[in-house]
């Protein structure tokens, strides 16, 4: 009889469990947006224009025909201005040519531009993707480096974004962050939560050769968020978003971010 009770105890348990990770990163962000309300919205009222989103257009000739193909679409942050011409912070991994294509453009799209989805669905006439996406800026890589997974891509606009500053302190443990991003071509999501790090922990390319110094938090991001920035309280940013820790399903459960004094040498090397 106990060893039959213990087997359902265990089943319970893994049952329990099961439902953790599925539920769990909802219900924690669920709770970090209400509790920060008050950062959300201030982010949205202040800083909101700062999120660009990085598209890159892709050329392949294959015999006697070519084809173009666009990608889902990245997050990136403005750091900089210099008459019309806007330098956004990204993640390195985000402006990679593919492989198997023969040519590939940037293209940068501000906070309230709409990708070629959103125009369909807000009644706009189809006119062919690559067509819609010509009337967006072109980005230039202005530098990258692998060691931080960081890149700056840079755009003319006549059009007034926010400019963020780089806040010269170091995020530490428990303090109060949040992300504006573009996860799964959802435009400019705000999402809040705390830095889970007490130190910065080496994470790198799946072959182990580069590892660079990140920070872990708890502001849910998913796929479209790698490039984004990560802020402060006094919308500063902190950290750029390169990625995220996943639980046994695949859900994001936690952010990794490029720390600001990493981002500070990235900066120092890019100007020398």
């Amino acid at each position: 009889m106990k060893s039959k009770k213990n087997k359902i105890l265990i089943r319970v348990i893994v049952v329990i469990l099961i439902i953790s990770t599925i539920i769990y990163p909802s219900i924690r962000s669920k709770i970090n947006q209400k509790i920060h309300e008050d950062f959300i919205e201030n982010i949205g009222q202040h800083a909101l224009s700062s999120n660009v989103m990085i598209i890159q257009e892709n050329y392949k000739k294959e015999e006697n025909m070519s084809t173009n193909s666009i990608s889902a679409g990245a997050s990136g942050a403005i750091f900089l201005k210099e008459g019309n011409k806007y330098f956004a912070l990204t993640a390195a991994h985000v402006i990679e040519n593919r492989a198997d294509v023969d040519k590939t453009s940037i293209i940068v799209m501000g906070h309230n531009d709409l990708d070629f989805k959103d125009y369909l669905n807000s009644g706009g006439e189809f006119r062919g993707i690559s067509n819609y996406y010509k009337q967006f800026p072109k980005g230039e890589v202005e530098y990258y480096n692998e060691k931080y997974d960081l890149a700056i891509v840079s755009f003319y606009s006549d059009k007034d974004y926010k400019v963020l500053s780089i806040s010269d302190k170091s995020p530490q443990y428990g303090d109060i962050v949040a992300t504006i991003s573009n996860p799964e071509r959802n435009r400019n999501n705000i999402t809040a939560g705390k830095i889970m790090s007490r130190n910065p922990k080496p994470f790198g390319d799946e072959d182990g050769r580069i590892q660079y110094p990140v920070i872990r938090h708890t502001a849910l991001i998913s796929e479209g968020s790698s490039g984004s920035g990560l802020l402060n309280e006094n919308l500063e940013i902190i950290g750029i978003n390169l990625g995220g820790r996943e639980n046994l399903i695949g859900q994001y459960i936690s952010g990794l971010a490029m720390p600001s004094d990493r981002i500070i040498d990235f900066l120092v090397e890019w100007k020398r």
